[in-house]
């Protein structure tokens, strides 16, 4: 049986929602650096939440919504290939997008995020709507990498302490995996040559959120460098990064839901 809801009837899914997770996937179209297409964020984010999704069907059944494609991204507007919501449009689309899976009955919500610039909004949506619902519904929200950090620093794919970088060669290695054709190769083979001293975009600032305005005007679009990518690195990361989400969803089936 499919795990989207767009593939489903409204018999279905009112059927399933009661002892299904219910999986909202956010995104973002944006630019990432002159080698990426801007669709990668959802690829990647709708690639894991299916998969994961798939994988723990025989703990539980998990059902993934249509992904909110737009997200908070105004400080790519510089370089164009961007469409970004305010913060105050992101969180209310996001908040309509549960209540609704509430009101079809799902009492178990995930919001699975796959940018960055959306975490902060995403966890206040998740924590105002258990607030507002009181009983109605349980909810999680995460960033997928985060969901398989451990793993992937314990395998040596990821540095323990540093998040993925934006449009670098964990994005470009995953996309080169899924979608090769949404790679200009000749444009990532020159992201070599492209400079990031002055950006201040790869100083190690773990643990904190740094705001500052036309900071990444000042770069390439880009952190690392997209030309250490490779499609063998991105099966690897997909791997783990799929088999770590499905633990999550078994994982948050456990967790006592509402009692009304």
């Amino acid at each position: 049986m499919t795990v989207l809801f767009e593939a489903m009837t409204r018999e279905q899914i009112n059927a399933a929602a009661p002892r299904a997770i219910g999986v909202v996937p956010t995104s973002a179209t944006e630019q990432h650096g002159p080698h990426l297409a801007v669709g990668t964020d959802t690829l990647l984010v709708t690639t894991v939440a299916e998969r994961a999704a798939q994988a723990a069907a025989d703990t539980v059944p998990v059902i993934v919504a249509p992904p909110v494609c737009f997200g908070s991204s105004h400080h790519h507007h510089a370089f164009g290939g961007t469409l970004s919501l305010s913060s105050e449009v992101f969180a209310g689309v996001v908040r309509d997008v549960l209540v609704g899976l509430v009101r079809t009955g799902f009492r178990k919500l995930v919001v699975l995020n796959g940018h960055g610039g959306n975490k902060d909004l995403v966890g206040m949506v998740s924590q105002d709507l258990v607030h507002r619902l009181g009983q109605q519904a349980t909810v999680a929200s995460c960033n997928y990498w985060d969901l398989a950090r451990p793993a992937l620093a314990a395998a040596n794919l990821l540095p323990a302490a540093r998040i993925p970088g934006h449009a670098a060669h964990f994005e470009t290695s995953l996309v080169m995996a899924l979608r090769p054709d949404w790679v200009d190769e000749p444009a990532r083979q020159r992201t070599r040559d492209m400079s990031r001293e002055d950006t201040g975009l790869d100083v190690d600032l773990t643990g904190a959120v740094v705001q500052t305005y036309g900071a990444w005007a000042k770069g390439p679009g880009h952190t690392d460098c997209p030309a250490a990518a490779s499609a063998a690195l991105g099966r690897q990361l997909l791997e783990i990064l799929i088999d770590q989400t499905a633990g999550f969803f078994r994982a948050f089936s456990r967790v006592p839901g509402p009692t009304v």
